[in-house]
């Protein structure tokens, strides 16, 4: 690979010696920094993006959700070093819609990012990187206790407040049944 200051002498050698240069050392490569960061992608290309310790969280992202929909979607990533028992969910999600899979590795990635949606396409998004779930949803007005209790059993209060504020939260969260609370089972986050 080529080095910055071996790129910057590369533009005042002659032809013969930048096809030489090239042979021995590699083709130069195009924001390499920016594409180790986004495992492998150009940032532009990048619809959204969860960090490792996000993608190990129980349940999915609703904006990872959407990114998979999205009509320029075309490959889900994932860094190897991502658990796939963790994105699971995911990767279900882009196979029904279609969308490439792949698992990545290379020793010069950097960063926190385990898992990309990306585009073959320049995308215009600012926002690529998705905020924690936690920290959203306080952000909504949503206690710690409801948002601890993700992929467990609820009452129909925390429910009905998940559906004013975060309903795209829904989705892992169980309602308790009738059945459930004549059988005992309280709401793990007001212990209803």
């Amino acid at each position: 690979m080529v080095s910055e200051q071996n790129d910057k002498n590369l533009s005042s050698k002659s032809e013969l010696e930048r096809k030489i240069f090239a042979g021995v050392h590699g083709s130069p490569e195009l924001k390499k920094d920016e594409k180790n960061r986004h495992l492998g992608e150009f940032k532009e290309r990048v619809i959204k993006a969860l960090t490792f310790d996000q993608v190990q969280e129980q349940g999915t992202y609703p904006e990872i959700n959407e990114a998979i929909k999205h009509p320029k979607a075309k490959r889900l990533i994932i860094s190897r070093k991502v658990d796939l028992d963790y994105a699971r969910d995911y990767i279900k999600l882009a196979r029904e819609q279609g969308l490439n899979f792949t698992t990545v590795d290379d020793p010069d990635f950097v960063g926190p990012i385990g898992l990309v949606v990306v585009s073959d396409d320049a995308f215009d998004n600012n926002e690529i990187y998705v905020q924690t779930r936690k920290d959203k949803l306080l952000e909504k007005g949503l206690s710690e206790e409801l948002i601890d209790a993700k992929e467990e059993y609820i009452c129909s209060d925390c429910i009905k407040e998940l559906e004013e504020k975060a309903p795209e939260e829904l989705s892992n969260y169980k309602k308790i049944s009738f059945l459930d609370k004549m059988l005992g089972r309280e709401c793990i986050s007001c212990n209803n």
